[in-house]
């Protein structure tokens, strides 16, 4: 479809009317003879500079690596100058167009200087060059550009990021061929939308270092959401919060260490698999990997408590409960009872808190304190979260 799209636009017919296919030979061989060589610049005049302007048709965005951060686009550029050899030696006046192939006449050494693996030239032989009487050549060089684009991964999966495009004049310095921006700039006529990323918007401009001149084409992008928010965020929440009714368990099951240990490796798995969609940097801190982190350590602690809380149920009861316990047992049996009176689930005539305190007790204790401490820890946690998420990256 991107090719189709392209030499829908690119296809110029120019009619020439009573010229054969002989005079245009005869032409284009005393146009373009032996005595032109493609290495020296096209200007009669050799302290003159060569002026080319250029222009980005972006046709589509094939793929964004996060871990490698680079960003693979499907474009061609339509680049301008004038070749004052050309049209000094233009043989035919009644011909006003040719078609020759690239490496027949002088191309700018023009290359993405910010590309992800080597740098190389653009286009290929097979391309032909549209050369007019005056000597405007114009070349439309199709290719799929992999260019090196820095993420900010802070806001995951809500994030935004400008990539840049940054075609150089590379041999060649800016007294003999500068570049700028064309009339058009960077056109998204021929863009087909991507399924990971929506386009925001374009820009392009011209800049100057001090010996070279170069034109940078940027977009900005937005990630969609959505594949993450189903396939990671919402299974971690879910899983978070199967792990606080390991407090739900009794004790007596003897399934309490397993299913925490579980979670705890679920958690894992999660962390292992979010690792390799982001960047392999410490530039930035996702702030959904810290979310990750965060509850793969409270997932450690409640493995711990689920520990200590066996330990304490295996323990007889000729034992005496220590004081701690004893306290913190009888002010959880309170606050049951105060929520029970409150909900009329009792009457007022309740059972007296100061009964002798048992291991058993201290064990349904500790599963009351655990199940709502860490309950209203993750939703609270994971509201900050989100919110933090979805409100830093709009303001981005």
């Amino acid at each position: 479809m991107y090719i189709l799209a392209v030499f829908s636009y690119t296809v110029v017919i120019t009619a020439v009317s009573a010229i054969s296919a002989d005079d245009m030979r005869i032409h284009l061989n005393s146009t373009i003879s032996s005595d032109y060589y493609t290495y020296v610049r096209p200007v009669t005049d050799q302290s003159d500079i060569v002026r080319v302007t250029a222009d980005l048709y972006l046709v589509g965005i094939n793929s964004f690596d996060n871990a490698e951060q680079m960003l693979t686009t499907t474009a061609y550029l339509e680049v301008k100058w004038t070749d004052e050899i050309i049209a000094r030696d233009w043989a035919n006046a009644g011909i006003s167009t040719m078609y020759v192939p690239q490496n027949n006449i002088w191309v700018p050494d023009l290359a993405l200087h910010n590309g992800f693996e080597t740098l190389s030239g653009l286009g290929s032989n097979f391309l032909y060059l549209k050369v007019e009487q005056a000597g405007n050549v114009t070349w439309r060089p199709f290719q799929v550009f992999e260019s090196a684009c820095e993420v900010h991964v802070t806001f995951f999966p809500f994030d935004k990021t400008t990539c840049d495009l940054n075609f150089v004049i590379w041999s060649n310095t800016k007294t003999a061929v500068t570049i700028e921006k064309g009339s058009v700039g960077l056109n998204t006529e021929f863009y087909e939308t991507n399924s990971e990323w929506d386009l925001l918007s374009t820009t392009a401009r011209s800049y100057t270092t001090s010996k070279s001149t170069g034109v940078t084409f940027s977009v900005e992008i937005k990630r969609k959401p959505l594949h993450y928010l189903l396939n990671i965020l919402l299974p971690v929440i879910m899983l978070g919060i199967l792990n606080v009714f390991v407090f739900i368990l009794p004790a007596s099951s003897g399934e309490k260490t397993g299913y925490s240990v579980t979670a705890f490796l679920s958690f894992a798995v999660f962390l292992t698999i979010i690792s390799t969609e982001l960047p392999r940097n410490s530039t930035d801190i996702s702030t959904f990997s810290a979310y990750l982190f965060i509850m793969t350590l409270v997932s450690t602690i409640m493995v711990v408590f689920t520990l200590i809380q066996l330990r304490i149920s295996i323990r007889d009861d000729s034992r005496p409960v220590s004081r701690y316990w004893n306290a913190v047992t009888r002010c959880v049996k309170r606050v049951q009872c105060a929520i029970c009176i409150g909900s009329g689930h009792v009457t007022t005539n309740k059972k007296s808190t100061d009964d002798e305190i048992t291991w058993d007790d201290v064990t349904h204790a500790i599963d009351f304190v655990g199940f709502w401490s860490f309950l209203l820890f993750m939703i609270l946690f994971t509201a900050i979260i989100l919110i933090v998420s979805t409100v830093g990256a709009s303001q981005s």
